[in-house]
C-alpha cells in the first residue's frame, strides 16, 4: 500500500510504503550505486564511466507537482555546472508505470536508473538518502560518502554552493 501526503506549502510529496524496507550501509554506497545507467540519447554508463565525480540521487515522479516544479530549475543548475564542478545526476523515478516515467525523463540532461532496478536497487537509494518525501536529492561524493541527504532546499538557496555539504 502507498501513501502519499502531500504538502501545499512546500510543494513536497512525502512517499511511505512504496519501497518494501530495506537498510543501507555506508560502505554499500558503492556497490548499491554499481550498475548500469543509461543517458537521455539511450547510451550505458556504468559507475566507472562517473569516476572522480559528485553524483546526485535525484527522486521525483512526473505525477508529483512539486517535484515538476522543481526538475527545470535543477535542469537549469546542472547545465551551468556540472561540467566544471563534475557532477554527475542519476534520476530515481517513483512515476506508477515506465510509459510515464520515458516520457517525464525526456525533459532531463542526465542519467536514469533502469526502470528494471527501481523497485529494488532504487528502493535501496530511496533508503539511503534517508528522505520521506520528493523531489529530493542526495549528494554523494567521489569517494561515496554521502554529502548531504537533503540537497533539494540547498540547490535553490545556494545554487553557488555545491556540492551543498549537509549540517
Amino acid at each position: 500500500m502507498i501513501t502519499v501526503i502531500f504538502s501545499t506549502l512546500l510543494g513536497l510529496v512525502t512517499v511511505s510504503g512504496a519501497f518494501p524496507a530495506t537498510l543501507v550501509t555506508a560502505p554499500d554506497v558503492k556497490s548499491l550505486l554499481d550498475t548500469t545507467y543509461t543517458d537521455g540519447a539511450g547510451n550505458n554508463v556504468t559507475l566507472p564511466d562517473l569516476s572522480g565525480k559528485y553524483i546526485g540521487l535525484y527522486f521525483s515522479a512526473s505525477w508529483c507537482g512539486g517535484c515538476r516544479e522543481y526538475t527545470p530549475k535543477l535542469v537549469k543548475l546542472y547545465n551551468r555546472i556540472h561540467e566544471d564542478k563534475k557532477w554527475e545526476i542519476i534520476w530515481v523515478t517513483h512515476d506508477k508505470n515506465e510509459p510515464d516515467a520515458d516520457k517525464y525523463f525526456k525533459e532531463m540532461p542526465w542519467l536514469r536508473l533502469p526502470w528494471g532496478e527501481v523497485a529494488t536497487r532504487g528502493a535501496s537509494m530511496y533508503k539511503l538518502a534517508e528522505s520521506g518525501y520528493i523531489p529530493s536529492l542526495t549528494m554523494i561524493s567521489p569517494d561515496f560518502k554521502i554529502v548531504n541527504h537533503e540537497a533539494t532546499e540547498d540547490t535553490e538557496d545556494n545554487p553557488d554552493g555545491f556540492p551543498w555539504p549537509g549540517w
